[in-house]
């Protein structure tokens, strides 16, 4: 294999695992993106998706085309985990449940081997649950994952097998004879073969990858302060996605009791059921460094309460997440022709649809692929072009 320079904008989840998998197979690697600001509120810069402590990890999902990709990034957290000694995977289980006559489980069960699927029966533990609610349970490996040191720890192995990190923003692309021009932040630039950009909801409002199908929406999430007591208690409790179309939310999906950096464990709760189109630039900005939409939390409280009265008096705050959704619900992986800034040299890695952290292993493992004409699978191209 050809052993090119490949610049990787984005030093997220997909970025991050994409410059590891290129870095192994031999290619000089530069994973470009900033580190997260210590003051969103004045942050001039760009902001990422995985600010954050927990996100569910399941093999089980809808779709069987992410049931495979998360699948298939689950069963490498261990060896990513042992290699650079950084624990982010914890395998406290997954719970589904249906309640007013959702289709969840039966669309699960429908992609998901049975065998993966069926594990020892679950009765909803201290959740607060409808008795007509179907539940399925998922174990070990489901739970949740840490985003920032999943994070860290791909890009630990990328550096360890030789790529190189540049904490700056990407501000532009420009061509050059034989490769692209990388404009950061400090005026500086860098020169590679080919362009990967993993920079999600910022990719095309910053202008590295114009005119994709991409939108971004804006999710607040809720957490709710925990005490040493009730974390103990309910150490064990699953993770929890419930889809009830007859309620005020109706999907939400719940993380149990995480350490946060501050020290205290919390509860998450978010949902899909509210979305903030974010138009620009400017916009999402605005998304991250303002304060939280108060109805937001509000609706979220109400839910958790429900499912957790215990929580009725916890302190509580808000926090604002980012996804970028596509029109096939499916991540875009593909080459692009920016303004035909460089023909066939930059491609693109975007579009979790909030649903990439638990498969963002795999994702980087199929863009690395296509950035180095390894991608053979002509379906897998057609699922994941614009």
């Amino acid at each position: 294999m050809k052993s090119w320079h490949i610049a990787v904008i984005g030093k997220g989840m997909i970025g991050s695992a994409a410059a590891r998998y290129l870095a192994e197979a031999g290619c000089q690697v530069t994973l470009v993106g900033p580190d997260e600001p210590s003051d969103f509120g004045n942050h001039p810069g760009v902001f990422a998706a995985h600010y954050d402590a927990a996100r569910i990890t399941r093999r089980m999902d809808r779709d069987p085309h992410w049931a495979a990709w998360a699948t298939a990034s689950i069963s490498r957290y261990s060896d990513l985990e042992a290699r650079t000694g950084l624990r982010f995977h914890h395998p406290v289980g997954f719970l589904a449940a249906a309640c007013g006559g959702s289709d969840l489980i039966d669309a699960m069960l429908a992609c998901v081997p049975h065998e993966q699927a069926m594990t020892p029966a679950y009765d909803g533990g201290c959740f607060c649950l409808p008795s007509s609610a179907r539940i399925l349970h998922e174990g070990s490996p489901a739970g949740w994952i840490d985003p920032r040191r999943l994070v860290q720890a791909q890009t630990l192995a990328a550096v360890a097998a030789g790529a190189r990190v540049v904490r700056l923003p990407v501000w532009a692309l420009r061509p050059a004879p034989d490769a692209v021009r990388l404009i950061l932040d400090d005026g500086s630039e860098i020169r590679a073969d080919r362009v990967l950009v993993c920079a999600g909801a910022f990719s095309g409002p910053v202008g590295l990858a114009p005119g994709l199908p991409l939108r971004a929406h804006g999710r607040s999430v809720l957490l709710a302060r925990v005490g040493a007591e009730l974390a103990a208690e309910w150490a064990g409790m699953p993770s929890l996605i419930r889809v009830d179309p007859e309620a005020d939310l109706p999907d939400i999906y719940l993380l149990p009791p995480v350490r946060y950096p501050d020290g205290a464990h919390y509860i998450k709760i978010g949902t899909g059921s509210i979305d903030h189109p974010l138009d620009d630039l400017e916009s999402l900005q605005r998304w991250f460094r303002e304060p939280p939409v108060a109805d937001d939390a509000e609706r979220l409280a109400r839910t958790l309460f429900e499912l957790l009265p215990e929580l009725t008096d916890a302190d509580l705050r808000s926090d604002a997440c980012a996804v970028t959704l596509t029109p096939s619900g499916y991540p875009l992986i593909d080459w692009v022709e920016p303004d035909r800034i460089a023909p066939g040299r930059i491609a693109v890695a975007c579009g979790g649809n909030g649903k990439a952290a638990k498969s963002s292993d795999e994702i980087g493992r199929i863009a690395a692929d296509l950035v180095t004409d390894r991608l053979q699978d002509p379906g897998l191209r057609r699922l994941l072009q614009p």
